[in-house]
């Protein structure tokens, strides 16, 4: 728990002053230097462990070595080639598995980090990255593929934040004028007619926006299949980021709910489809909900902040569309309470978000020192205790003792002491034995 405890820290102290290097100086150099030295920490913990993660000897340290020897297993077959190339490369380089660990740590930190910058000015950073660490870092050791895969959709979502199209301020200008004309002339607003179209130059800047998030959505697909459900987000962006469309949205969370309480009846229609059978384990072990009161203390705190700050999430688009994805994280997270945690990742997509909306939240209180304060305190603990629950209680994803490869020696020796010591006292205990049985035939005699 220290070990985590002190990671956490040091990571989240980094980030903090790569902000403020590159908020008090413009040497490029500089700036790189401490950015790097933010992402690669974290990413070299991840990458020297030894045995951390569920998966680490049960999955991914076996399938390395079948890479290595070439056998041609099943099991590297049910893998995406994502994963399987970068296990190759680090294989042709001459690097060890902990190489591997390493790049796909780095591939989940780089697009966290690129996206939480992206954000600066609408939250705190270091905040965002310490939240991170504590709700996701642990859990990248174990579901490695998932993390990079969920760390490109949070990257991916940056590209669809567009910008205001400049036709439109024009117009807005234009009505603004128009109506004070109106209003000394005493004439009828009714008849005003929008000057504004889209012009082409942000219709394409729209659609290479567009092509950059499916971009990331395709990279994530190469390390987790899952992740292609989100090829459909643009589609939708506009439902959940515009308030106009809040009873269109908040139906949506209504039928994604009756979906998830009658589970067990897709998933058996689903599991009917041979080319569907890959997601098996997604249905798998579905019964009735059991909704425990654990469900609610995850949820609950993350979603009642929203209405502290309702106004003003809503004034920003992006900030209302993140909020949206969060809501149907919180309410995907069913998944987990229906089936096994197979359907619970699937929330992890849209749950992301969350770094980012409890920043934005205390963002939005800081006009009102008190509420500032005990926002910043109250989701600093809530999210400490979740932690603490998680991976030290219940010992999620195997992450607990953390251990690193410079151990394997001492744990080694430590096994050939203990396997030395019982041998030993199995020669004491066979000589005693025999000293017993020597006496008792002497005294027979």
């Amino acid at each position: 728990m220290i070990n985590y405890i002190i990671i956490i820290a040091i990571a989240t102290l980094l980030v903090y002053l790569s902000i403020k290097v590159e908020e008090k100086t413009d040497n490029k150099l500089l700036i790189f230097v401490f950015r790097a030295i933010a992402i690669l920490f974290p990413a070299i913990i991840a990458g020297i462990r030894y045995d951390v993660g569920t998966d680490y000897k049960g999955v991914y340290e076996p399938l390395f070595n079948e890479i290595i020897t070439g056998n041609k297993v099943f099991r590297i077959r049910s893998f995406e080639i994502g994963y399987i190339f970068l296990n190759k490369l680090v294989i042709w380089l001459g690097g060890n598995f902990n190489v591997v660990m390493f790049l796909a740590s780095l591939l989940t930190i780089i697009p966290i980090y690129i996206g939480l910058m992206h954000y600066k000015k609408k939250i705190c950073v270091p905040l965002a990255f310490f939240l991170f660490m504590i709700i996701f870092y642990q859990k990248s050791f174990n579901l490695v593929r998932q993390m990079i895969a969920v760390a490109f959709i949070f990257l991916g979502f940056i590209f669809l934040d567009f910008k205001e199209d400049e036709n439109k301020k024009e117009n807005e200008k234009y009505k603004k004028k128009y109506e004070e004309k109106c209003k000394a002339k005493n004439k009828d607003l009714s008849k005003y007619k929008p000057r504004y179209i889209h012009s082409k130059e942000y219709q394409k800047y729209i659609v290479i926006q567009c092509l950059k998030y499916f971009a990331c959505v395709i990279v994530a697909g190469l390390f987790q299949r899952t992740s292609f459900i989100m090829l459909i987000i643009p589609f939708i962006k506009e439902i959940y980021a515009n308030p106009r469309f809040k009873f269109i949205s908040i139906a949506s969370y209504c039928i994604l709910v009756a979906i998830l309480l009658n589970f067990k009846l897709i998933g058996n229609f689903i599991m009917q489809f041979d080319s569907l059978k890959y997601y098996s384990n997604y249905f798998s072990a579905i019964g009735k909900p059991d909704i425990s009161i654990a469900y609610y203390i995850r949820v609950i705190p993350v979603l009642i902040p929203y209405f502290f700050v309702m106004k003003k999430i809503t004034k920003d688009k992006q900030m209302n569309f993140l909020y949206s994805m969060t809501v149907i994280g919180c309410i995907l997270l069913l998944l987990g309470y229906l089936t096994s945690t197979y359907g619970e990742r699937l929330s992890y997509y849209f749950s992301i978000f969350q770094i980012v909306m409890f920043p934005y939240f205390i963002r939005c209180l800081k006009d009102n020192k008190f509420l500032y304060i005990a926002s910043t305190i109250l989701i600093i603990i809530f999210n400490l205790a979740i932690w603490y629950y998680d991976y030290i209680y219940l010992k999620r994803d195997g992450t607990i003792p953390y251990k690193t490869i410079f151990s394997i020696e001492i744990e080694n020796q430590k096994t050939i002491e203990n396997d030395f010591d019982v041998k030993n006292k199995r020669d004491i205990n066979r000589n005693i034995d025999l000293a017993e049985i020597k006496k008792e035939m002497e005294y027979n005699i």
